[in-house]
C-alpha cells in the first residue's frame, strides 16, 4: 500500500510539472512574436533585409509603408 501511494504522488507531480511547463510556454509565445517583429524592423532599418522580405514576414499589404509600420512597432 505504501509503495502505491508514493508512485501515485510521483505520477501526479510529473503530470503537474508537464501542465505547468505548457502553461508557461503558451504565455511566452506572444512575447517572442513581438520581439521577432522588432528584430525584423531593426534589420530592415539597417538595410540588412529588403522591403519584400519584411512585408512577407510581417504579413502586411504591399501598399503599406514599412518604415512607418516599423516605427510604430519599435515604439511599442
Amino acid at each position: 500500500m505504501k509503495s502505491n501511494f508514493r508512485t501515485n504522488i510521483r505520477l501526479t507531480t510529473n503530470i503537474l510539472l508537464v501542465i505547468g511547463t505548457f502553461a508557461i510556454s503558451s504565455n511566452i509565445a506572444p512575447i517572442a512574436e513581438v520581439y521577432h517583429e522588432k528584430n525584423l524592423c531593426i534589420k530592415y532599418l539597417k538595410h540588412q533585409i529588403n522591403r519584400d522580405k519584411l512585408i512577407k514576414r510581417l504579413k502586411i499589404i504591399k501598399q503599406a509603408n514599412p518604415s512607418s509600420i516599423c516605427e510604430s512597432i519599435l515604439k511599442s
